[in-house]
């Protein structure tokens, strides 16, 4: 299975969503953050919802740290933000767990969720949960290849 990504940047509330779905490596997700965050609307202190509810994980903690490692010797990637990451299956939540735990080392807090509407009051952004839904549903169906 391929690694299929797609973001939207919503520039007036500093804000992004982003949808995987496929199998996903360190490298593979290194490429997606350098590409988004080309994007000249891209903002490292917009806060996140990160869907990985379809994402398959190759890989582990040895690939966690060096993926933290990455993010912070990339200051364009990651600032002072919020990220929720949306989880589906516990293999999921293991990982963003030992991602939120080495992610100390970076200026963002990061919870998980299984549930949008828990995320978004999280986050406390003002976007409606039926538009939120809909942009997921638009990135899934534009989901492009990540290599």
């Amino acid at each position: 299975m391929q690694f299929l990504s797609s973001y939207q940047i919503f520039f007036d509330e500093k804000f992004i969503i982003e949808y995987h779905e496929g199998i996903m490596t360190l490298e593979k997700m290194k490429n997606f953050n350098l590409k988004e965050s080309s994007n000249q609307d891209y903002s490292p202190n917009f806060d996140l919802l990160l869907d990985i509810r379809q994402i398959t994980f190759k890989g582990f903690v040895k690939d966690i740290k060096d993926y933290i490692e990455f993010v912070r010797s990339h200051k364009d990637i990651s600032g002072k933000r919020k990220l929720a990451v949306l989880a589906s299956k516990p293999y999921q939540v293991v990982f963003s767990t030992f991602l939120s735990m080495f992610s100390v080392k970076l200026p963002q807090t990061m919870k998980i969720f299984n549930s949008l509407e828990a995320a978004m009051f999280w986050l406390g952004h003002p976007l409606d949960i039926r538009k939120v839904n809909s942009c997921l549903n638009h990135l899934k169906e534009n989901a492009e290849l990540c290599v």
